[in-house]
């Protein structure tokens, strides 16, 4: 028999680590850095945002699927404006900052609690059918 527990577990865990990762990129979305392609020791560098990345795993012993999910950094993750001002500014008076878009990770938080909720709410069914069994067998 597949149990559903840790499939919903896995769920869960996948919407954590986005509730994270979306955390994270707003927490630095106004922050700034050097310019990446130069080297200036000491100075700031740019925070690269997050995504995360999710693919299905069997569920060892279960028979079942799950998600597995991993935080990594952004290929496209920063981009650079003028702030000649900047005590972080090249000698062109470019600064780097992250590339996040505010829209993006809202619509990621609110897909992670949806997501979170019919995962849990599985995982709740999914003990109660399992409990309703075992009784029935007793």
């Amino acid at each position: 028999m597949v149990s559903s527990v840790p499939i919903s577990l896995s769920g869960l865990q996948a919407s954590q680590k986005q509730l994270l990762a979306s955390a994270s990129n707003i927490a630095n979305l106004r922050t700034s850095g050097v310019n990446p392609n130069t080297s200036v020791d000491g100075k700031t560098e740019v925070y690269n945002p997050l995504k995360v990345t999710q693919e299905s795993q069997a569920i060892s012993g279960q028979g079942g699927v799950g998600v597995s999910a991993t935080i990594i950094e952004r290929e496209d993750g920063t981009t650079l404006i003028s702030d000649p001002t900047s005590p972080l500014a090249d000698e062109s008076g470019l600064v780097a900052i992250p590339n996040i878009s505010l829209d993006e990770e809202i619509v990621n938080l609110i897909s992670a609690k949806i997501a979170y909720k019919a995962n849990a709410f599985a995982l709740e069914i999914g003990s109660e059918v399992e409990q309703s069994l075992i009784d029935e067998l007793a």
